[in-house]
C-alpha cells in the first residue's frame, strides 16, 4: 500500500480497518485526506479477502467536517503524489463500496462527519458522543448531510436539524434512527454483529449492495425481472453450492467469495 498522510489502515483476518487520523485538526477532511479515503476503500472493495470495512478515528472528535481552509486555498493542504487525486463527495466514495461497513464513533460528529458517519451500513458510537450540524451559523448549508438524512427520518425533521444547527446526543441520535446502536463498555453488540457479517456470505451480500444501487439510480420498467435475475446469478455461484451443502451436512460454511 502507498503511503497515507492523514489516514491509517490495517487489516485483521477479512476486516479492513480505516482510521482518521488528522487529531491535530480534529480530523477535519481536506482535498488531500478525501483522495486518501478513496484510494484505501477503493483497495478494500477490490479485495475478494476483505468481507468488512470499519472505520474509526483518533483523537477526542471523530471528524469536524471539511477542512474549509484547505479546500479554498490548496497550497494549505499537504499533497499526496503516490495516490490518484479524486474529486468526490465523501458521501460518493461510500455509496460505491460493495461490502458492508461500521463506523465507530468514540468522539463528536460535527458537520461534514455526519458524511461518513451516516455513510456506512451501521452507526456504532459511545454514550458521550455529540452530533451536531452548525454551518447555517457560518452561512453555510449541510447539502450533502441532508441527502444522508432524508434516508433515515421523514424530510421537514432532518431540514429542522440542518436549520436549527443544535447538537443532540448519541440517545437522541438512536430515536432519529441514525444510530444503530450506543456502545457498551465491553462493545458487545459491535462484536456480535462483526461476528454475524462474517459468518454470512460475502459475496452475497456483495452482489446485494451493487443491486441496491442500482435500484437507487436506474428507472426499472421491471424492477422484479432485475431482482429475479441477481438472484438466479446468485444460484449459479459457487458460494451457494457450498452454503447448500453447509447446510444440509450441518457444518460451518467455507466461503470463497465465488
Amino acid at each position: 500500500m502507498e503511503r497515507l498522510n492523514f489516514i491509517k489502515v490495517h487489516i485483521e483476518g477479512h476486516v479492513f480497518n480505516l482510521t482518521l487520523a488528522r487529531s491535530e485538526k480534529r480530523n477535519a477532511f481536506s482535498p488531500t485526506m478525501v483522495s486518501e479515503i478513496a484510494y484505501a476503500l477503493n483497495l478494500a472493495n477490490n479485495d475478494p479477502n476483505i468481507y468488512l470495512v470499519q472505520i474509526e478515528a483518533e483523537g477526542h472528535v471523530f471528524c469536524a467536517g471539511m477542512d474549509l481552509k484547505a479546500f479554498a486555498d490548496p497550497t494549505s493542504d499537504t499533497g499526496n503524489s503516490a495516490i490518484p487525486k479524486v474529486e468526490k463527495s465523501l458521501a460518493e466514495i461510500f455509496s460505491c463500496l460493495d461490502k458492508p461497513s461500521i463506523c465507530v464513533v468514540r468522539g463528536d460528529v460535527i458537520a461534514g462527519g455526519f458524511l461518513i458517519a451516516l455513510s456506512c451500513t451501521y452507526l456504532f458510537a459511545l454514550p458521550n458522543v455529540r452530533f451536531s450540524l452548525p454551518e447555517v451559523k457560518i452561512g453555510l448549508f449541510p447539502f450533502q448531510v441532508l441527502a444522508l438524512l432524508i434516508e433515515f427520518m421523514p424530510e421537514r425533521k432532518a431540514m429542522d436539524l440542518c436549520i436549527r444547527g443544535s447538537s443532540f446526543s448519541a440517545q437522541e441520535a438512536l430515536k432519529k434512527g441514525i444510530l444503530y446502536e450506543i456502545l457498551d463498555k465491553e462493545e458487545t453488540g459491535l462484536v456480535e454483529l462483526k461476528t454475524t457479517i462474517l459468518e454470512n456470505a460475502p459475496l452475497a451480500i456483495s452482489r446485494g449492495f451493487a443491486a441496491l444501487r442500482q435500484l437507487k439510480e436506474q428507472d426499472f420498467n421491471d424492477k422484479y425481472t432485475f431482482l429475479l435475475q441477481s438472484l438466479a446469478a446468485l444460484r449459479k455461484t459457487s458460494d451457494f453450492k457450498e452454503g447448500m451443502d453447509a447446510m444440509h451436512n450441518k457444518r460451518k460454511a467455507n466461503w470463497k467469495n465465488s
